[in-house]
């Protein structure tokens, strides 16, 4: 009598044994592949918004990549720097990248991924969004409510201005760290 009563417990053991293995085999078989694609949306990313780079290079300690277009590592041969930043908008973490022409003016942004909601929030991706960011100031990055220079999409609030948040936060703090390292 009381070995029927433990068989249950043992078999609901061995199932959630079994389905935390193959959790996390599925996990450390696909996490590699899910980095080397996000590197190489980057790298993508990169070559867009920077058609002359030739090399770039990742500092690690302030997770600014450095651009350079010819000669890698000479101050004269940097052409922009890039960085991940993340908003919080309406349908979950929204993860952007940053591209800078100087430590002054932006060069533009491309969002990596977002869970924003189809045919409102997703249109964060849309040229007609991110092309607002371009060569304007750094300082400059609010919404025109705001005093700032971009334009919120329509029926989006909350995810234009997650972008637009996390885009001027993350700005300021990389280009802090940038200069604390010149």
């Amino acid at each position: 009598m009381k070995y029927k009563d433990v068989y249950p417990i043992i078999f609901l053991t061995i199932v959630v044994a079994g389905s935390v293995i193959t959790l996390a085999v599925t996990d450390s078989v696909t996490r590699e592949r899910i980095e080397q694609e996000k590197i190489r949306a980057i790298v993508e990313t990169l070559s867009e918004q920077f058609p002359d780079m030739t090399d770039f290079v990742f500092d690690e300690a302030i997770e600014v990549y450095t651009v350079y277009a010819d000669e890698t590592g000479v101050d004269e041969n940097i052409i922009g720097y890039a960085f991940e930043a993340e908003g919080s908008g309406y349908g979950g973490a929204i993860e952007i990248l940053v591209t800078l022409q100087d430590l002054e003016t932006m060069n533009g942004i491309s969002i990596i991924g977002h869970m924003e909601t189809p045919g409102l929030g997703a249109k964060i991706v849309e040229s007609s969004f991110t092309d607002q960011f371009s060569g304007i100031s750094v300082s400059d990055v609010a919404l025109r409510r705001d005093d700032g220079q971009i334009d919120a999409i329509s029926g989006a609030t909350i995810s234009s201005s997650a972008v637009v948040k996390a885009v001027y936060e993350t700005a300021v703090e990389k280009i802090e760290l940038l200069k604390e390292e010149a």
